[in-house]
């Protein structure tokens, strides 16, 4: 019971878990943040949900790319919250954001509750099948471990016989389910939790053996587990690249790009990235 206890305080403490299991609205300013202060330097993209607004759906549990200032309230800051802010300021628009879980991001972007998503997604070809999406860092999957094991696993079939969690909807989760799939006769399980922080406890918990997470918040959830959980390097290869995405065919979408090239090649994203600990080598526009 105590070990649960420390692991949910834990968990709770280094993924600064909202407590929001629904949509809801958030309004915040584009000063947020000085290293997100730009100069309007582009008109607005037409087409927005909200004349004068750049309106963006998060799912703000995700450090360090979104994630709340104090926890659990506060402004929404992380490198991805602080990029969205930069584009608002380069088009002179204001900033707001649709709080969403991350099941919802697709479904809310879709509905026209907002005009982009960012969120730690990656630029797959199921998500760019049916979303416009500019690329932004180079990322990939990485493997967690927990002290439910001690194994050092180089490939695949090392991870036959665990339990590998995943949070819903994700990439990272498909990647687990396809792993548990090669395992044949050798029972692999596979669980599936709808947040980050529900997984990263699973593993706390040894409840499961193993995390497949993307590599910009794995580093930054293992370095805050307190020794409890630790990282393979280099499990997994990067491979892809995270995206922010717009409707397809949008009117959004060209700007996009433009700006994000803009603020690559002016030092913006990279002043963001060194804010939140985050290489600016991984940063890939395009």
């Amino acid at each position: 019971m105590k070990r649960s206890i420390i692991a949910a305080a834990a968990a709770a403490t280094l993924l600064g878990v909202s407590a929001c299991g629904s949509d809801s609205s958030d309004s915040g300013s584009s000063e947020s943040g000085s290293a997100a202060v730009v100069e309007a330097q582009a008109a607005a993209p037409a087409g927005l949900v909200k004349d004068g607004t750049l309106t963006v759906c998060i799912d703000p549990e995700y450090p360090p790319l979104e994630y709340y200032e104090n926890g659990t309230s506060g402004d929404i800051i992380g490198f991805d919250a602080d990029a969205a802010r930069a584009l608002a300021s380069y088009w002179g628009l204001e900033f707001a954001t649709q709080v969403t879980t991350f099941e919802g991001l697709q479904p809310g972007l879709q509905s026209n509750r907002c005009d982009i998503i960012p969120g730690g997604l990656y630029m797959s070809e199921e998500r760019t099948a049916v979303l416009d999406g500019v690329s932004y860092m180079q990322t990939g999957p990485a493997l967690i471990l927990g002290e439910s094991t001690d194994l050092a696993p180089t490939q695949n079939s090392d991870l036959c016989g665990l339990t590998i969690t995943g949070q819903n909807a994700s990439e990272n989760l498909t990647m687990a389910q396809d792993i548990a799939g090669e395992c044949g006769a050798t029972k692999t399980s596979v669980q599936q939790y709808p947040k980050t922080a529900d997984t990263v406890l699973a593993v706390m918990n040894g409840k499961a053996d193993a995390l497949i997470e993307t590599d910009v918040a794995a580093v930054d959830i293992v370095k805050k587990s307190n020794g409890k959980l630790r990282l393979v390097e280099g499990f997994f290869p990067p491979s892809t690249e995270f995206g922010i995405f717009a409707n397809k065919d949008a009117e959004i979408t060209a700007p996009l790009g433009e700006a994000l090239k803009a603020l690559h090649e002016d030092g913006t994203l990279g002043k963001i990235a060194e804010k939140y600990g985050l290489s600016t080598e991984s940063l890939d526009v395009y």
